[in-house]
């Protein structure tokens, strides 16, 4: 009973936020700028990287933050945007829904990244780290290409270090698939690309897993069902 306690409020909590929040932001360019990694992909040359944000309100109002375009569909602008929080299977918006098997594809990239050191788990990384761009552009490449994107790696206008680093990325030697990054969402909203997103779990939840017995159990409990 304790358990089953514990994970309906880690489930409420996670997804409260992630169905019903929304989160006001704007687009400021991808890094690097014209020095981005160049990607061929979708019949055309595109830079692929790190998507640049800015928060237009709340308390983290002018603060930045880094990600990764999960909308082939739309492009990027640079207005003011109010994005719904929702869960990756459900995008994009609009659109037809990914559904959890290519969201898991989507999550397990990130994840493995995140495992390779070059972002962290909000998504973001170190800009002064060696060749950031092109494992960037790697990141965002596996992204596109995780939801169906037609990625072509070995395409003569698809830059080497992009191809590189992508290559280290996806191997199949060394890729985890079962690998998730916690709290990892979709900004969603129409005229706009859609992009991923890591909502942190509420300090509320935390206490009360203390309460209650701790992750561990949770982990347990899960095991169990």
């Amino acid at each position: 009973m304790k358990n089953g306690l514990t994970i309906a409020i880690i489930c409420a909590a996670t997804s409260g936020i992630a169905m019903a929040d929304t989160v006001d932001a704007r687009y400021t360019g991808i890094a690097g700028g014209s020095n981005a990694s160049h990607l061929q992909v979708e019949g055309g040359t595109y830079r692929a990287g790190h998507m640049n944000h800015e928060f237009t309100s709340g308390s983290r109002d002018g603060e930045t933050f880094a990600t990764f375009c999960i909308d082939f569909a739309e492009s990027a602008y640079t207005t003011d945007t109010t994005f719904q929080i929702v869960d990756i299977a459900d995008a994009p918006m609009p659109g037809t829904p990914y559904g959890q098997t290519i969201a898991n594809q989507i999550n397990a990239v990130v994840a493995n990244a995140a495992a390779l050191g070059w972002i962290d788990n909000n998504l973001q990384a170190d800009t002064e780290q060696a060749d950031y761009l092109a494992k960037m552009g790697a990141v965002q490449a596996a992204v596109w290409e995780a939801f169906g994107s037609n990625v072509q790696i070995n395409d003569s206008r698809t830059n080497n270090s992009l191809a590189n680093y992508y290559n280290i990325l996806t191997d199949a030697q060394t890729f985890d698939s079962s690998l998730r990054l916690n709290g990892l969402r979709a900004i969603v909203a129409e005229g706009q690309q859609d992009m991923l997103y890591v909502v942190p779990l509420p300090p509320a939840a935390f206490a009360g897993l203390g309460m209650l017995g701790g992750i561990a159990g949770i982990r347990s409990a899960r095991r169990r069902k």
